[in-house]
């Protein structure tokens, strides 16, 4: 199991065998007891289910690591902190839904249909990246998270900084798919769109666990 407390100061760059922390956009279980009195039933109800948590990306309270409960739609988040003891099971990474089986809604959800033409466009960046979002969520627990309109949202580890072309090759061939598709790159200072580092803008919006920022190369010593 992974450390709660953040030992790495917000990098989560690195593949899991090199940096053994809970990382944002991993889903972990935790036990139903873990959910504060104020917690709506909505909530108890997903963690009565088995369903996981996602991990978010935020300041990590001593040893408690910021989670968030995801319902069935977008209004029902609830976040909250959760103590290590609460923590069950093995961590569910974005970078191991990578190889999930077919789900069984991928005839009615084109998302999901479009993870076979995915997964062979991003084999040039095997072990780097990672499904999360809703179709994450989907694959790791078998709720139909999804909908007909749902996009892709991916993850992309790079502790060095990596070649512009080839990022752009990625970028053009991610928009040829039927579905959208949001990248983020995980970055030592934080996560950063993949979208907006090649917009070439001065700066770029860097996500953070102390909060967001602008910094021109997240790569740069200096800005983490």
């Amino acid at each position: 199991m992974g450390r709660v407390k953040d030992l790495n100061g917000g990098d989560y760059s690195r593949p899991r065998d090199r940096a053994p922390i809970f990382r944002p956009h991993d889903l972990v279980h935790i036990a139903p007891e873990a959910l504060q009195n104020e917690a709506p039933d909505w909530a108890r109800a997903v963690l009565a289910n088995g369903e996981p948590v996602v991990v978010r990306r935020g300041w990590r309270d001593g040893n408690r690591l910021p989670v968030g409960v995801r319902g069935a739609s977008r209004d029902r988040r609830h976040a909250m902190q959760v103590a290590p003891e609460h923590i069950c099971g093995a961590v569910i990474t974005p970078e191991s839904l990578v190889e999930s089986a077919a789900p069984q809604r991928a005839a009615d959800v084109p998302a999901l249909a479009a993870l076979v033409e995915l997964r062979a466009l991003m084999t040039p960046w095997a072990g780097a990246w990672g499904i999360g979002g809703a179709v994450g969520y989907e694959l790791a627990s078998g709720v139909a998270a999804c909908h007909e309109d749902s996009d892709i949202d991916l993850l992309l580890r790079l502790l060095e900084r990596p070649d512009t072309a080839a990022l752009r090759r990625l970028a053009a061939q991610l928009a040829e798919l039927p579905v959208r598709c949001d990248l983020q790159m995980e970055t030592p200072a934080g996560g950063v769109a993949l979208a907006d580092w090649l917009s070439e803008a001065a700066d770029v919006l860097v996500k953070s666990d102390q909060g967001p920022y602008l910094a021109a190369d997240p790569w740069r010593r200096g800005n983490l």
